[in-house]
């Protein structure tokens, strides 16, 4: 039985689908900071955290901690089949995955980690001049953050609870 969401939030995208998911399922969410006290190594958990590149932030450490039942990667990237498998793949999840598309928030990062997105986007301006909305994403940010995006994970951990009764 899942105990808890934990999440790890940079500017706040995950931190609301954590919360958004806990008022759905009525189940408790924590920060990663809160959940050192709150719940049990080896706990039944779902984890939340956003993306850099292709790695779930805090993914590695927390999958030797607790049993986790399915993961939220929350990212700028539109959300595709080729880009959640390729996140799967390349942190090596045995667990179900769900991509949330977040956005940017330029106003909650560090002045470096800002810059170093503002990079990316004109690299992404280079490559794909005609992708005129991740250009203007990476330009100036942006909020995806949507409650409807959450409903394949729901889905999924009713069908396993029904499963487990």
């Amino acid at each position: 039985m899942v105990k808890a969401i934990i999440y790890q939030s940079k500017t706040g995208h995950t931190k609301e689908y954590a919360e958004n998911l806990s008022k759905e399922l009525n189940i408790p969410c924590y920060c990663v900071c809160e959940a050192k006290e709150k719940i049990n190594k080896k706990d039944e958990i779902i984890y939340l955290s956003w993306v850099r590149a292709t790695t779930l932030v805090g993914y590695k450490k927390m999958n030797k901690k607790y049993q986790i039942q399915c993961v939220g990667a929350v990212g700028a990237y539109p959300k595709s089949l080729e880009y959640t498998k390729q996140l799967k793949d390349y942190n090596h999840m045995n667990q179900e995955l769900f991509y949330l598309r977040g956005g940017i928030n330029y106003a909650k990062l560090s002045k470096f980690d800002g810059r170093l997105l503002k990079i990316v986007g004109k690299a992404i301006a280079m490559e794909n001049p005609n992708d005129k909305a991740m250009i203007q994403l990476f330009a100036v940010g942006g909020n995806f953050v949507n409650r409807k995006q959450l409903k394949p994970m729901i889905d999924y951990i009713k069908e396993r609870k029904k499963e487990n009764e």
